[in-house]
């Protein structure tokens, strides 16, 4: 079964959601983030973020609609940046484990996203491959939770959704103790959570600043209503 992109950003938004996250204050130049020594550059992020955007845009142009952008350049930095913190993070708690998902089964339980014909090979490829991740995640968050379960429980051959809630629980509870710092431009960490934030606004006090944080706040939370008050070089889609 295919599935539109707009389902799997949500359902890849709660593989996000399910780890507990500790702060830092350094980074590493070049990088969004650091998990554990592992960097995430800031061109793979970047480059998720413009994949996103064509796709909305693609898509809106499919569906025939008039309207004009969709979605905040702010909404989809926090998204890619978070997963990809989190997948860094399961993938740890995984191996620490000794816990195995393959290839193959990630691919049987994967459900590609319906990419419109419009986007480029190199944003498909790159949008494929987060989905991937993404149930990479999912079913190791499952073993872990099964594992917990029954200790000879080490693959992902026979897991099923009931156990990623488990599974998430024992990351939330691991992460803390775990080195993550992430660059401003890409959000802070504050009290377990990814919080949005702009290098150029991030100490803004003027009315005008202030309500542009306000309406970017919402955009990270899909909010669409309020897309049309962002400033066209922070929409997309």
């Amino acid at each position: 079964m295919r599935v539109r992109a707009n389902r799997w950003l949500v359902a890849a938004a709660a593989v996000a959601g399910s780890a507990v996250l500790a702060s830092g204050c350094t980074f590493h130049p070049g990088q969004a983030a650091v998990v554990n020594g592992s960097e995430i550059s800031q061109g793979t992020v970047d480059d998720l973020v413009q994949a996103g955007c064509h796709y909305f845009e693609a898509q809106r142009k499919v569906d025939g609609s008039g309207a004009g952008p969709t979605k905040s350049v702010a909404y989809l930095r926090h998204l890619f940046t978070s997963n990809l913190i989190s997948f860094e993070l399961v993938d740890m708690a995984a191996s620490d484990l000794h816990l195995t998902v393959s290839d193959a089964v990630v691919a049987k339980r994967s459900q590609a996203p319906a990419l419109p014909t419009g986007m480029s090979q190199q944003d498909k490829d790159l949008l494929n491959q987060f989905f991937a991740d993404s149930t990479r995640a999912s079913l190791q968050q499952a073993v872990i939770g099964a594992h917990q379960a029954d200790p000879s429980v080490t693959n992902a051959d026979n897991v099923t959704p009931n156990t990623i809630a488990a599974g998430r629980a024992y990351v939330r509870n691991l992460a803390p103790s775990q080195a993550v710092t992430v660059n401003p431009a890409y959000g802070t960490w504050s009290h377990g959570r990814l919080l949005g934030t702009d290098g150029s606004l991030s100490a803004g006090q003027s009315a005008a600043a202030k309500r542009w944080m306000v309406i970017r706040a919402g955009n990270q939370l899909n909010n669409g209503d309020n897309v049309a008050g962002l400033p066209s070089s922070q929409t997309c889609g």
